[in-house]
């Protein structure tokens, strides 16, 4: 995975119109996530959208909040942000550290409803939004990989469950490509299916 950003800015490509469907639709035009079943006994999906071809995104199941624990899923996230603080993703979210908390503890509280919690994230902000919550940052595939590099540190760190955490690693992996808004290749971004992270958490 990458440990660094480039220090030359990387060239934009062009890509097809954000929100053109990928492949004949199955859902509705008007279909967004269903922000009243996260956390549901059954995944959530996400339709597929494209910039590029995006795999399914499938939310986690009240089972990643009942057997990780509301606490450490916020403990996870806001470790991931410490991480992010310190490392060379940075930059890209600006210098101001207390707005940067104060957006970590906004993304803690939607983990915590996506696993099945208080949904004091959607009462406050309504639909999540992510990709174009996120078009202010300039985020490129390299950058992507690192912030899954740190969640990999981040789950080992606050010892997150095994049971639950292939359910949460599909989801957060699916849903960090749609966050990537600076193409620099053309070929897709890389996948990282939990069997190719499991030895990560094990011994």
């Amino acid at each position: 995975m990458c440990t660094e950003n480039s220090s030359s800015p990387a060239p934009l490509i062009p890509f097809p119109k954000i929100g053109a469907p990928a492949v004949p639709p199955t859902f509705a035009d008007n279909s967004t996530m269903d922000i009243a079943r996260l956390g549901a006994e059954l995944p959530v999906v996400r339709p597929q959208m494209v910039d590029f071809f995006y795999p399914e995104s499938i939310f986690p199941t009240r089972r990643v909040g009942e057997v990780a624990g509301f606490d450490r899923i916020r403990d996870l996230v806001l470790r991931h942000h410490d991480l992010i603080w310190s490392s060379p993703l940075r930059p890209i979210f600006g210098e101001d550290e207390t707005h940067f908390r104060m957006a970590a503890e906004r993304t803690a509280r939607f983990h915590v409803e996506v696993c099945g919690g208080e949904k004091s994230y959607t009462s406050e902000r309504g639909q999540p939004r992510l990709r174009s919550r996120h078009f202010p940052f300039t985020i490129t595939e390299k950058d992507r990989e690192l912030w899954l590099e740190l969640y990999i540190q981040a789950l080992i760190e606050v010892r997150f469950p095994g049971e639950v955490i292939e359910e949460y690693w599909q989801w957060i992996e699916s849903l960090s490509i749609r966050m990537i808004n600076r193409r620099t290749t053309f070929e897709p971004p890389r996948r990282f299916p939990f069997a190719s992270v499991r030895h990560r958490f094990e011994g």
